[in-house]
């Protein structure tokens, strides 16, 4: 009986064996692996002591991490790998108490300069008393391929936050004491009633994070020689 259960197996063996032989699982490469092999640091602006700018209980610095992490998704949704410079609600100094700016920014660019990104983004609120509202790109003065990096993100943006800014040079020390490329990005007014609802929301974030990386994309489309 056991021969006989032997010789009825044996063939299912041997044509298990072979279809493990030909079976070749098929890996899906994801074509939104985009940004593979590139390095990107999200700062968060502000942390800790340092609210930012506020309106009620609507803190910038709380905003500005949701969105980063909402970025850090997509970055590595598309292949990235993503470092952040706060991942909680404290400056760079870590300090309760004696708050420095100047510390702070200190610590942030040599933060971002350790990890030796592609490129960094720092992510802010803006205010104003005047009703103003858009989202705006800031890149380093002395830094064409800021300028350049600057211009494609803001196009992308554009598409979602309607703005009618353009992008400008500065001087912000995040940028200019960093070796890193980088660009500031105010993603909109947290002063303004209806572009404030909207910076509130996480489904928004979703939309800057996509527009953002599609900016990403787009400048480094314009480094290779074949674009």
């Amino acid at each position: 009986m056991n021969g006989d259960i032997m010789k009825k197996t044996i063939p299912f063996i041997l044509l298990f064996a072979l279809c493990s032989i030909l079976y070749k699982p098929v890996i899906n490469v994801s074509s939104q692996q985009t940004l593979s092999r590139k390095v990107v640091v999200l700062d968060p602006g502000h942390g800790g002591l340092d609210n930012g700018a506020s309106v009620g209980k609507v803190n910038e610095d709380e905003l500005n991490l949701k969105i980063c992490f909402a970025l850090k998704e997509e970055l590595e949704n598309r292949g990235a790998t993503v470092y952040l410079t706060r991942t909680d609600d404290q400056d760079m100094t870590r300090r309760n108490y004696n708050y420095s700016k100047q510390d702070d920014m200190y610590l942030r660019a040599l933060k971002i300069d350790e990890y030796k990104p592609d490129l960094f983004l720092s992510i802010h609120l803006n205010s104003s008393h005047s009703g103003a509202w858009g989202s705006q790109v800031f890149y380093y003065k002395k830094s064409e391929n800021g300028k350049a990096l600057a211009n494609c993100i803001h196009q992308s943006m554009k598409e979602i936050t309607g703005t009618k800014k353009n992008i400008s040079s500065c001087e912000f020390y995040v940028l200019r004491a960093t070796q890193s490329l980088g660009v500031l990005v105010e993603c909109g007014f947290i002063s303004n009633a209806n572009e404030r609802g909207q910076l509130k929301n996480s489904r928004y974030h979703k939309k800057l994070a996509n527009a953002i990386c599609d900016g990403i994309e787009n400048y480094e489309k314009s480094l290779s020689p074949s674009s």
